[in-house]
């Protein structure tokens, strides 16, 4: 992860903002949910993932009831790996609901977020993050054990408030 703490230049903000993912894209579910799925987001979603995600498959030992059952009828073991969607800031499953929310909140016309959750989730960091890509200000209820100490400047906080996060 390479981090830059610095003033860019008003060319260079500009620039970076220029790439940010504001648009939606229709939405089509894949077949098989087709018949699940009652009304598709009607405002689409944003391209915030890195996708396709990588797909690989798990070599069994010659050990244990699991794989031996899987060998015996020929199966392969396969691991989708969701939390390479996006960056530190992004990975995860998370950020595949967020397309979806944050379209409809810029088809409404919002400017801000607010989500809830524990002091350090990351769900909230994925948020605000996800929000600051898209010109949204996130608003952050992070509940925690001890609400009357400052909740400091570690972990997923750190990166909350990197980004401008106002936090309840």
């Amino acid at each position: 992860l390479i981090l830059y703490l610095g003033m860019f230049s008003a060319n260079t903000a500009r620039a970076l903002s220029s790439n940010l993912p504001t648009r939606a894209v229709p939405y089509s579910p894949p077949s098989w949910a087709q018949e699940f799925l009652r009304q598709p987001p009607k405002n689409g979603r944003l391209c915030l993932a890195n996708l396709p995600t990588p797909l690989y498959q798990i070599l069994l030992s010659n050990q244990g009831s699991f794989s031996k059952v899987m060998k015996e009828k020929r199966l392969n073991f396969y691991i989708k790996r969701d939390d390479a969607t996006g960056g530190v800031e992004l990975g995860g499953n998370k950020i595949r609901k967020l397309e979806f929310l944050l379209a409809e909140a810029l088809a409404e016309g919002h400017d801000s977020v607010v989500t809830i959750g524990g002091e350090q989730s990351n769900h909230c960091r994925a948020t605000a993050a996800a929000a600051r890509m898209v010109g949204l200000e996130p608003h952050l209820i992070l509940r925690s054990r001890d609400a009357d100490n400052d909740l400091g400047l570690v972990g997923n906080l750190l990166f909350d408030r990197m980004v401008g996060s106002n936090i309840y």
